[in-house]
């Protein structure tokens, strides 16, 4: 080999050496600068919350519902927007199982409806009690109040009239006006702890025709009287009194029709008393209702209903109602005996809306010929 080619040959090589890294660096740089360029990240957002429901979180002795959105606040349910400041009251508290609701907006000064918001009223029901006899029968001369004592012979033994007066140890001033009502109208009372059925000696079939506000009057009137001590012994009986049930529901507050209404005040009246013929066992014979009755010796109840001939068909309204409350009879003549006692105690005390009631009743119903006779 000629000194000319080994030169040639190792000049290559040294050219190899030189260029390669050169072209190493070239290809690394080219690769770099074919990836993209990151882009910067995007400024954060405020994720927006979901609206509010009406699921809004009650206690677990709350069962209220809403249709619109609520405040954690609220105890009560609406069916229109209601706020945190909202003071929704109720007289009765709810349980797990109670679901309370409205369909129109409630105020700080509405309450829940039902029997539990009413509230009884001492005066309402001191004309109750006037017009229904005045709860004589309580009546304890000696004291001089509603303190009880009176004895009453019935059939199977001995009843004496309980101390009505709001005495706390021998009276019912630990009673509340509600359990006073429901003793008026069902004959149900509480003693010694526990519920027992009233004789029926105690008129609480003809109060069951009370409405639920003038029972709570009455209530509220009993537990206004001046407390009077006088410890009543308790009743004796053969066998308890049977459980009594109204013949239909009492209505919340007063009719105000003046035919239902004069009903429930002749009812309340007991008026049927005396003015009802009475079967062999002492019962109202019904079929002879208001007909006209004996009452003591000679005197006669009169027979009220409508019958033309022997009732009071040929009075106006007018004429009876103004008979009820001041004793007048239609021919200018004055009532005596035992009606002329009543007026005096008890129907002179009528409103003249309850007059008009009682003769639009008595106008009502049917009329029975009839001319009472002395009992033979």
């Amino acid at each position: 080999m000629s000194s000319s080619s080994v030169t040639w040959k190792r000049l290559l090589k040294r050219s190899i050496w030189a260029i390669g890294p050169l072209t190493i660096f070239l290809v690394i740089a080219a690769c770099q600068s074919a990836q993209p360029t990151p882009e910067p990240a995007p400024a954060a957002t405020a994720t927006p919350e979901p609206p509010a429901t009406s699921t809004t979180v009650v206690t677990s002795t709350e069962a209220m519902t809403s249709t619109t959105p609520t405040t954690s606040t609220e105890a009560m349910t609406s069916t229109t927007p209601t706020t945190s400041t909202e003071a929704m009251t109720s007289t009765t508290p709810t349980t797990s199982t109670e679901t309370m609701t409205s369909t129109a907006p409630m105020t700080g000064t509405s309450t829940t409806t039902g029997t539990s918001s009413l509230q009884g009223s001492p005066d309402a029901g001191a004309y109750i009690v006037a017009i229904s006899g005045g709860c004589g029968c309580h009546m304890n001369r000696d004291l001089g109040g509603l303190a009880g004592g009176n004895t009453f012979t019935v059939t199977d033994g001995f009843v004496y009239a309980a101390n009505i007066t709001p005495d706390q140890d021998t009276g019912i001033g630990k009673w509340t006006a509600a359990q006073i009502a429901a003793a008026l109208t069902t004959g149900v009372a509480e003693v010694g702890g526990k519920s027992i059925q009233l004789h029926p000696v105690m008129p609480y079939k003809t109060f069951s025709a009370l409405s639920q506000q003038e029972a709570l009057d009455v209530g509220a009137y009993l537990l206004s009287l001046k407390p009077l001590a006088n410890q009543v012994k308790p009743r004796e009986l053969k066998q308890e009194p049977a459980a009594f049930t109204p013949a239909q529901a009492s209505p919340v507050t007063p009719p105000t029709d003046p035919v239902a209404r004069g009903h429930e005040v002749v009812a309340i009246a007991n008026c049927g008393g005396c003015h009802t013929p009475k079967n062999a066992d002492g019962s109202m014979n019904t079929d002879m209702m208001l007909a006209g009755a004996p009452l003591r010796g000679d005197e006669m109840a009169a027979n009220i209903t409508p019958d033309e001939e022997t009732g009071i068909g040929k009075w106006t309204e007018d004429e009876i109602a103004t008979f009820m409350r001041t004793g007048k009879e239609p021919d200018g003549s004055q009532v005596k005996g035992a009606m002329a006692q009543q007026i005096d105690r008890r129907f002179s005390k009528l409103t003249e809306a309850d007059a008009k009631a009682i003769a639009a009743y008595l106008k009502s119903i049917p009329a029975v010929k009839n001319t009472p006779k002395k009992a033979q």
